[in-house]
């Protein structure tokens, strides 16, 4: 179920605000049960101001009354009850969690301490707030709730939870490792997360973003570069398919590497024909750096 179809599901409307890739509404109900998800919707992280409700997935039940919040998976089975004549309910609809959503959704939080208070705050404010802010504001009112409602999400467990996002983010990356100009913030922006958010995913792996960029930038190189096929391309040639711009940096970057210059190591790698071959193809300004 996406958005507009909860808000729709559940009644009238007090306030919708549309905060980049989030969106934050506020809906009154009576009782009444819904049932869906299969459909890939997005992530709902509902704050009880008034009522109670009971959140039935992934094989757990969860009660939620005023002033606790509870996350529900849009994407996967659900059945939903609001079981008191009036409820109120905001809700941040995320375009993704962290962690392992499977182990987030249907989990009453307290939205009356701690990080549970500072969202319930934050979603409450907005979905009062009545201010006309610009695009650029809005977005940075979304990151402030994901990263909020993420931080939230992630202290509500005991024990490590898998980050099934990394191994995306890292195929992203990969794609486009040609891309010269891909910067941590153009990976983030392509997965509706922060730019923080990105940096803590690789932080848990004992990684930094541009240093992991780097290194498989520089072992695809390397790998080139020992290729018999790929012999007649000039060093420099080799580094610019894999983003590296400038030859005297991508020197300097694969020495500090593999201990050596990326000429030298074609020399060795490649078998007598082909090094000689690469060798002696005209040199340009350019390749005397390599």
């Amino acid at each position: 179920m996406d958005a507009e179809g909860w808000t729709r599901e559940l009644g009238r409307p007090g306030s919708v605000r549309e905060l980049g890739g989030v969106r934050v509404s506020a809906v009154r109900c009576p009782a009444l049960s819904l049932t869906g998800g299969g459909s890939g919707g997005p992530y709902h992280l509902a704050l009880l101001l008034a009522g109670e409700l009971v959140l039935d997935q992934e094989g757990r039940s969860a009660r939620a009354g005023r002033g606790d919040l509870v996350l529900l998976d849009g994407g996967r089975p659900f059945r939903l009850a609001f079981t008191a004549p009036r409820n109120t309910v905001v809700t941040a609809h995320l375009p993704v969690v962290p962690g392992d959503p499977a182990r987030c959704v249907a989990r009453t939080l307290s939205g009356r301490e701690g990080l549970g208070a500072l969202v319930a705050g934050l979603l409450t404010g907005l979905a009062r707030d009545t201010t006309p802010y610009r695009s650029a504001e809005e977005r940075r009112l979304g990151v402030a709730v994901l990263e909020l409602s993420g931080a939230l999400l992630d202290s509500g467990h005991s024990e490590p939870v898998p980050e099934p996002l990394l191994p995306r983010v890292q195929a992203y990356v990969l794609q486009h490792l040609g891309d010269g100009r891909l910067t941590p913030d153009d990976v983030a922006a392509a997965h509706h997360i922060s730019t923080r958010y990105l940096h803590r995913l690789f932080q848990r792996q004992g990684l930094t973003v541009a240093a992991w960029i780097k290194a498989q930038r520089l072992e695809r190189c390397r790998r080139d570069l020992a290729d018999p096929r790929l012999a007649h391309l000039p060093v420099h040639v080799i580094a610019a398919r894999w983003g590296f711009a400038q030859p005297a940096d991508f020197s300097r970057a694969f020495r500090a590497a593999y201990g050596t210059s990326p000429s030298c190591f074609r020399v060795r790698s490649l078998p007598t024909n082909s090094a000689r071959a690469a060798n002696d193809s005209p040199l340009t300004a350019q390749q005397t750096h390599g």
